[in-house]
């Protein structure tokens, strides 16, 4: 591994159900790692006489089966990796054309502000006195989402041929840099590798930021 792929983030893969509860594991252990998470309300028990249910919390990872963790821990992390003795859900170290995809904070700079909003919208929603409240407070959480889409999509993203790209709200790709062959500013033709070339809407790119790479295991 590169010496200056030490800060950045490689990525852990578990089954869905699984995510937190390995970030939580890992965590405990004294591993820097994290997935982003959302907390909702989900109607809970049964209907009172007026019709109406409680609720209650429920965490959930923004990006199940990913959990991130520093690259500084990967000789130790792919040393315990499925190893049932050391008592972790079994995890898998992400790799992509015999690599590890080194990431860099700036590349998940999208998903701190996805969390961030996400605990903003629950913190609104247990500050709401009604159900009505609370519907017209995901409304406008879901429009702005919308709203932001939507402009997103109205603008021009030009990208040099040859130039280096990452997705970035496409789980399957993430943390995989594609070489641009093909670029018209409304999409582009993106080759990842082999014979994995995608056609992509341009506002989902962005210049892929790297610290390193490491050579899988």
């Amino acid at each position: 591994m590169e010496r200056n792929s030490l800060s950045g983030w490689c990525i852990l893969r578990t089954s869905g159900g699984r995510t937190l509860a390995l970030a939580t594991s890992l965590a405990a252990a004294g591993y820097e790692v994290w997935s982003p998470v959302r907390t909702i309300k989900r109607p809970h028990g049964k209907r009172d006489l007026k019709g109406q249910r409680t609720t209650v919390e429920i965490n959930l990872p923004i990006l199940p089966t990913f959990v991130f963790a520093r690259a500084a821990c990967l000789p130790s992390l792919a040393h315990i990796a499925g190893d049932p003795a050391y008592q972790h859900p079994p995890f898998s170290i992400f790799s992509h054309a015999g690599r590890i995809p080194i990431i860099c904070d700036a590349s998940v700079a999208g998903l701190r502000e996805e969390e961030r909003a996400a605990a903003e919208l629950i913190e609104q929603l247990r500050a709401a006195e009604t159900r009505e409240e609370q519907r017209r407070i995901k409304s406008a959480a879901m429009n702005t989402k919308r709203e932001r889409e939507k402009a997103l999509r109205s603008e021009r993203h030009d990208f040099a041929i040859g130039s280096l790209v990452s997705v970035d709200d496409q789980q399957s790709l993430l943390g995989m840099a594609g070489v641009v062959e093909q670029s018209n500013g409304a999409s582009a033709v993106v080759a990842f590798g082999g014979t994995l070339i995608m056609t992509i809407e341009a506002w989902r790119l962005k210049p892929h930021a790297v610290s390193g790479a490491s050579t899988a295991s």
